[in-house]
């Protein structure tokens, strides 16, 4: 073989694998341009349907807060038949969705309180000793 032959084959091999790897990172690139589309899509289906329920929260969440709730618990024809105990705690919850009210741990006292005079109802109404029903009732099953 001469110079001449090899410097011909050198060049043509070159070329075909120069020509091979352009067209096959052409390949890559408009397969990852298409994966992109869809990963696109699918980011902007989630944008709208997180938007969606954030909406729906709200809506919820001005529901948990009508005052419109408080309207039986706290008339005073139920205060007078039982207490007021449910209203202060209802009124605690709402404040408490509202998130510039009360603290999540003073709605549990108001309901701590409520379930201890609950249970003080239901011991003097059962005629058994205050102590031992305490006992019963006070631990959790």
């Amino acid at each position: 073989m001469t110079i001449f032959q090899i410097i011909l084959i050198s060049a043509m091999g070159g070329s075909l694998l120069t020509t091979g790897a352009v067209l096959a990172i052409d390949n890559r690139s408009k397969r990852w341009e298409e994966q992109s589309e869809g990963y696109q899509n699918i980011i902007s289906s989630m944008t709208e349907i997180r938007a969606q329920i954030e909406r729906e929260e709200i809506a919820i969440r001005a529901n948990l807060t009508a005052p419109d709730l408080l309207e039986i618990p706290c008339s005073s024809d139920y205060m007078q038949e039982n207490g007021e105990g449910l209203c202060r705690e209802m009124f605690c919850r709402l404040q408490t969705r509202e998130g510039d009210g009360a603290s999540q741990s003073e709605c549990e006292e108001i309901a701590n309180l409520n379930n201890t005079i609950s249970i003080i109802e239901s011991c003097n109404a059962n005629k058994v000793e205050l102590d031992q029903c305490i006992k019963i009732l006070d631990t959790r099953k």
